[in-house]
């Protein structure tokens, strides 16, 4: 009978604390004053780093809301689906100086994050041995990892042939 007594006790601080956070929170979130930010519609989530930490934003038709102040694009993601069902995700990570913005209440900051992104392949050579590896970045110069399906798609291929078609073979991409 008397663990019964602490039960209901433990379980009436328990939601005396969540209201008392609760109402924490709506007095704090009062007291933040927001911006916008514009951002292209394709982009379906975008974090930034700010002097409170990361805030996560998901964005809606291209727009979200930060609170004032000064940020730097932590990483951005863009899904689509193919014919297949397959689910396609490109994420931008690690950005330059670049990335730097200011977000105000009186107007709503443009950020050009993003597609395009640019697909190289790096070629090196030492000795008689060449090396390739392939390289995605966005138009700030940030990494951008592809997904299918929330894994790595299978490595793309690379065809190297000669002017006169008499080397032409196809090697693999590996991972790692």
């Amino acid at each position: 009978m008397q663990n019964k007594y602490i039960v209901w006790l433990a379980l009436g601080l328990g939601v005396f604390g969540l209201l008392a956070v609760s109402i924490y929170r709506m007095k704090a979130d009062k007291d933040v004053v927001y911006g916008s930010v514009s951002l292209p519609e394709t982009i379906s989530q975008f974090a930034a780093d700010g002097e409170n930490g990361i805030v996560n934003v998901k964005p809606d038709k291209g727009i979200g809301q930060l609170p004032v102040g000064e940020y730097t694009t932590r990483l951005w993601r863009t899904e689509r689906e193919d014919d297949q069902g397959n689910t396609w995700a490109l994420t931008g990570q690690s950005f330059g100086d670049q990335s730097l913005f200011e977000v105000n209440d009186s107007n709503q900051i443009k950020l050009d994050i993003g597609e395009p992104i640019i697909a190289t392949v790096d070629a090196r050579k030492s000795g008689s041995i060449y090396s390739f590896n392939q390289i995605i970045k966005g138009r700030l110069e940030e990494y951008i990892e592809l997904t299918q399906n929330g894994a790595r798609p299978q490595a793309p291929k690379l065809n190297i042939k000669n002017s006169d078609g008499t080397y032409n073979r196809t090697f693999s991409f590996e991972y790692g």
